[in-house]
């Protein structure tokens, strides 16, 4: 009866351990970013407009870094709204790559779907 709850933590562990996740990639990394910073006002389909801001997939890295770090826009941007509700996220500076990405993903998944 001892070997019984043995043999089964055994099975576990080998269970676990073929278990090979791998790290989150770029495109993940920004999905998470993106879900925890931006669905706020942003809808959580960044090809569709939110409550408060304007779709954003396809966003060049140029323009996230300008609106999220610095809430100004690149040289020769137009913007799609004129409100000024949003906020700087200059805690994202290291995060803007794997945002980039993952509205460049989403921007391709529309258009593929088209």
């Amino acid at each position: 009866m001892r070997l019984i709850p043995i043999l089964l933590g055994a099975a576990a562990l080998t269970l676990c351990a073929s278990c090979k996740t791998k790290p989150p990639d770029a495109v993940e990394r920004g999905r998470m970013v993106y879900m925890t910073n931006c669905i706020v006002c942003h809808n959580a389909n960044p090809n569709l407009p939110g409550p408060q801001g304007p779709a954003v997939a396809g966003s060049s890295r140029a323009l996230l870094e300008a609106r999220v770090l610095h809430l100004s826009y690149p040289p020769g941007y137009k913007p799609q709204r004129t409100t000024h509700a949003m906020r700087a996220f200059p805690r994202l500076k290291n995060q803007i790559g794997d945002l980039a990405a993952f509205l460049a993903a989403a921007r391709q998944q529309r258009d593929k779907n088209k």
